[in-house]
């Protein structure tokens, strides 16, 4: 049989994950369809979710319908979730250094018209020798 205490826990573990996957209220709700005073009631516990709701919510999130229900697996997939998204970040600014890096380098590496003139008459001149 099952036991029915996790269903007052669905609530506050959508509003972890939606946390967690840095949705506000407003932008979850409009994912998954519905309004968010309806997501509001959801979170709080005031109204009863549908199964229809429940795997839009999974998808929305990228989890399982057991990360929704079990209030363990919730705050695993959160804390995962937090890791990733801060590797990914890490990652982007070490991506965005070595662009700045080379946008410099470049920078550094262009000469005038002029001087590239310059620097072929030396170089003829050093061969001519």
């Amino acid at each position: 049989m099952y036991d029915e205490s996790w269903l007052p826990r669905i609530g506050s573990n959508i509003r972890l994950l939606r946390g967690a996957c840095q949705f506000n209220q407003q932008q979850f709700a409009e994912r998954i369809g519905i309004s968010q005073t309806h997501l509001s009631n959801i979170e709080h516990n005031n109204v009863q979710v549908s199964l229809k709701l429940l795997v839009r919510s999974a998808n929305v999130l990228g989890c399982t319908l057991e990360t929704l229900l079990d209030r363990k697996a919730a705050a695993e997939w959160a804390q995962a979730h937090d890791a990733e998204a801060d590797e990914q970040a890490a990652g982007a600014e070490s991506e965005r250094v070595t662009e700045i890096a080379a946008a410099e380098t470049d920078e550094q590496e262009q000469y005038s018209l002029e001087e590239v003139r310059l620097l072929l008459k030396l170089l003829q001149l050093s061969k001519g020798r």
